[in-house]
């Protein structure tokens, strides 16, 4: 029995292109390219209709930032810039912000909100992990919190934990409980990043902001990105650091596989390594790759209230009126939707000029100078002659005494004898314009009267009157912007004869400054939240170091209304905003300068980065797990 073949074999497959025609192969090879097209069509189709796109994980950020790690340590990294953005991608806190500069859920998994909002119960996910693999637990939130909450560990979040206490219910769940109600409450669960217990319990205060491991080297968080390198200069200062994925991550590890931060001494050094390829992607201002976004922050001259003449408000309405600027409120009222204030202190050249010489500084010698007259406290009032013995007489002869060609002896006896007459006839003899012409004598009489008392009111125990200049000295620090504004603030003011010292100190220095309250006027930035909360800034309890009242701003009635603001929500707490923003414009504590935009130069190849608006600049890392450079296809 033969086998029959139910394909054909190659060898005849050959056979069959040989039996056909020119045009015969000419159209199946049209019907095959046809073929392949479509089955390649649908092909693709079918992978297109079942796969989505979504980030691969790829890529290498070389972001560069003006200045030194100092401390990588959430209960210290407020005071610079540069450990905020460390601190950032390396640590997790209770709330975070989105892209939209909304404060969401970070740790807390869930949490409700009780008894008119003094306590809020609150529960943390229970897949998050250290970097080291230690798990999270609420013992860590604890320990952070009483690690803030602690005087002798000085750190700048403290204030905002004074009086919470918080007590642990479960492994993952905890109760906080506020001394009084503050709406505000949820900006100082953004703020707190969770230290691991593990690795600070045993360690001492001196370790806290010595630890140089632990604080640059290999800071232990549970953030997106984790420290794999750190590169130094040969001055042991440091050029880089890179920061790997954290593969642990709970809220899905980021995209990019590594961010790695270039430091460097300022900003036109920043720029030249941006131009030259080295870095692709940094903060520098007004450079044409960069874009804009939005920050709650302004510079400020703080006017030292306590100070000669700025204790007085219309001189401080005065330097307002009379300060060109573009800020007219320091609430920056558009960014947290407040209506704006109709009545402002613009600049008004006349009206400043007019408070300032109502209150007496007039222009003298090119500077604007009051005059204060001075009285001895002591006037003749009696007729004095010879026989006369009282305190008055005695008062007379030691102003005669005080010239020895009238009055030689010097006696102060208090008795009106021959030698006292002597000596107020030689006085009105020298001064016989004032005292004798007017009555008609042509000698002294040594009788104390009118006209002789007149004159020895004049030339007796005068003080001299007190010349109070419109001086001041305005501090600010050593960075070129402020130095430029400064003495721009100095060009305007000495016009309108007012006097400006300007002194400039680094970041040392000025924290002293701060801290003592040494200036008359400091020209310094304000950092604001994304929740507007005046209290540190205008109560008179702030009007001490950490206290950020800089200008020791006291008034009963702002107390009050920022008291009321903390327990107030939506639309009452943005009418008592406005409250209170018109009443620190009239008071005029601060004078608003500017609000400089964040300019942020991004990796060209960089998707995923949405944001508008920031509350600070280490926040544009906030979503930086959803950032991507390369994309793949997966199926559905």
């Amino acid at each position: 029995m033969i086998k029959q073949n139910k394909w054909p074999s190659k060898k005849q497959w050959l056979q069959f292109f040989r039996i056909l025609g020119k045009k015969e192969r000419i159209f199946f090879g049209l019907l095959f390219v046809i073929f392949i097209t479509s089955l390649s069509i649908c092909l693709h189709s079918f992978y297109i209709d079942n796969t989505i796109i979504v980030p691969a994980n790829y890529g290498h950020i070389k972001e560069g930032v003006v200045g030194q790690p100092q401390l990588i340590n959430p209960l210290y990294s407020s005071i610079s810039d540069t450990d905020k953005d460390l601190v950032e991608l390396i640590f997790s806190g209770l709330m975070k912000y989105n892209g939209q500069g909304e404060i969401v859920p970070d740790l807390i998994s869930n949490y409700t909100v009780e008894n008119g909002g003094r306590n809020i119960v609150f529960s943390i996910k229970e897949n998050v992990k250290w970097h080291d693999g230690t798990p999270l637990t609420i013992d860590d939130v604890i320990f952070t919190i009483e690690l803030v909450q602690k005087t002798e560990y000085s750190s700048p979040l403290r204030t905002n934990w004074l009086g919470v206490e918080i007590e642990k219910m479960s492994e993952y769940d905890a109760l906080l409980t506020l001394r009084q109600t503050y709406t505000g409450f949820k900006e100082s669960l953004v703020n707190l990043k969770i230290m691991p217990k593990h690795i600070w319990e045993e360690k001492t205060f001196q370790a806290m902001t010595s630890n140089i491991q632990l604080n640059i080297f290999n800071p232990i968080g549970s953030g997106p990105y984790k420290i794999e390198k750190v590169n130094q200069n040969g001055d042991k200062t440091i050029k880089s650091i890179v920061l790997q994925r954290n593969n642990y991550y709970y809220d899905n590890p980021p995209y990019i596989s590594r961010v790695e931060l270039f430091f460097f001494n300022n900003e036109d050094e920043l720029k030249r390594s941006y131009e030259r390829g080295k870095i692709n992607s940094a903060s520098i201002a007004y450079h044409k790759d960069a874009q804009i976004i939005k920050m709650p922050s302004y510079y400020n001259l703080f006017l030292n209230n306590q100070r000669k003449p700025l204790d007085n408000k219309e001189i401080r309405q005065a330097l307002t009126l009379l300060t060109q600027r573009e800020l007219e409120s320091p609430f920056l009222s558009s960014f947290y939707g407040l209506d704006e204030i109709e009545e402002t202190l613009s600049f008004d050249e006349e009206q400043g000029i007019n408070l300032l010489e109502k209150n007496g500084y007039l222009i003298k010698e090119g500077t604007r100078t009051k005059t204060i007259e001075r009285s001895s406290g002591f006037q003749f009032t009696r007729t004095l002659q010879v026989g006369s013995n009282n305190a008055e007489v005695r008062k007379l002869q030691e102003c005669l005494s005080e010239n020895s060609d009238i009055y030689p002896s010097g006696t102060i006896s208090g008795y009106f004898g021959q030698k006292t007459k002597d000596a107020v006839i030689l006085f009105q003899e020298k001064y016989k314009e004032d005292i004798l012409v007017p009555n008609n004598l042509t000698s002294g009489n040594g009788v104390v009267k009118a006209s002789t008392i007149k004159k020895l009111n004049e030339v007796c125990f005068v003080v001299p009157e007190e010349e109070i200049k419109m001086s001041f000295v305005l501090k600010t620090t050593t960075h070129p912007e402020l130095i430029k504004t400064a003495n721009n603030i100095k060009e305007q003011w000495e016009k309108y004869g007012i006097e400006i010292e300007v002194k400039t100190y680094d970041a040392s220095a000025i924290k002293r400054v701060i801290t003592n309250r040494d200036f008359d006027i400091l020209l310094f930035g304000v950092q604001l939240g994304g929740i507007l909360e005046p209290t540190p800034f205008y109560h008179s309890s702030q009007r001490v170091d950490p206290g950020l009242n800089l200008s020791l701003y006291q008034s009963t009635k702002a107390d009050e209304i920022i008291e009321k603001i903390r327990t107030l929500e939506n639309e009452e707490r943005l009418n008592a905003l406005s409250e209170l923003e018109a009443l620190i414009i009239e008071d005029a504590p601060v004078i608003p300068l500017y609000a400089p935009n964040y300019h942020y130069i991004i990796n060209k190849n960089l998707k995923g980065f949405t944001i508008e608006k920031i509350v600070d600049p280490s926040k544009r890392f906030v979503e930086i797990n959803k950032w991507y450079i390369k994309e793949k296809r997966i199926w559905k």
